[in-house]
């Protein structure tokens, strides 16, 4: 199901009627994802860009709505899986600003890698869920600084205000402290789940923190 289709009335189908589905012209995928928005899950296996982004953004926004008035405790969480080398910073710092400001929880899970701009989505959780042996990547990422020598100059200033904005964050989501992260800032830092659980980039590891029924 494309994504300009998929803005159709999906919380007023009957989702477990999927024969009547495919008569409509849904296929598997489609009515999986249906199902899927029904459990309020979503997932972003993919490279971080405007349009990868920007159904989990539409469909956070909808559950809001949906939960508008609802104490928090009585919302039903969002399940957001996250398998990604990373993107845009641009990109993936939109998304964060919904998870972070979503008065529905939001949960972040790595069942598979979090690298790069992935690696920060994830961090953003309500909690932040990963399977034993999920990997994580922190790094300075990269950068294509092009132009005049002013512009160029003005690009890279603006880039340091981002690593800025950026180290702030990581440290503000886990237990680095600044010295620990200008430490790491130059290098591939990855790390397996319990050394992300140490390092409080994640809080439950699925199956010795946490049953898999917390996550399905």
């Amino acid at each position: 199901m494309n994504k300009q289709n998929r803005d159709i009335d999906v919380f007023e189908i009957d989702l477990d009627e999927t024969l009547l589905e495919a008569k409509k012209g849904f296929s598997l995928e489609d009515i999986i994802y249906l199902n899927d928005l029904k459990e309020r899950k979503l997932v972003i296996n993919e490279d971080i860009n405007q349009y990868s982004v920007s159904d989990a953004i539409a469909n956070i926004l909808k559950f809001n709505k949906q939960d508008k008035g609802k104490p928090v405790e009585e919302r039903q969480p969002i399940l957001l899986t996250i398998t990604s080398n990373g993107g845009s910073v641009t990109a993936g710092f939109e998304l964060i600003d919904i998870i972070q400001n979503s008065k529905t929880p939001v949960y972040t899970i790595n069942i598979g890698w979090q690298y790069s701009m992935g690696f920060l989505i994830g961090l953003a959780g309500h909690k932040r869920y990963c399977s034993p042996n999920a990997t994580f990547l922190m790094h300075d990422g990269s950068t294509v600084v092009w132009d005049s020598g002013a512009k160029a100059q003005d690009q890279m200033e603006f880039n340091k205000r981002t690593e800025e904005r950026i180290k702030k964050y990581i440290i503000s989501r886990s237990k680095l402290t600044e010295e620990e992260y200008d430490s790491k800032l130059r290098v591939e830092w990855y790390l397996f789940a319990d050394e992300a659980k140490e390092k409080g980039f994640t809080d439950f590891i699925i199956g010795e923190d946490v049953d898999m029924d917390e996550i399905i």
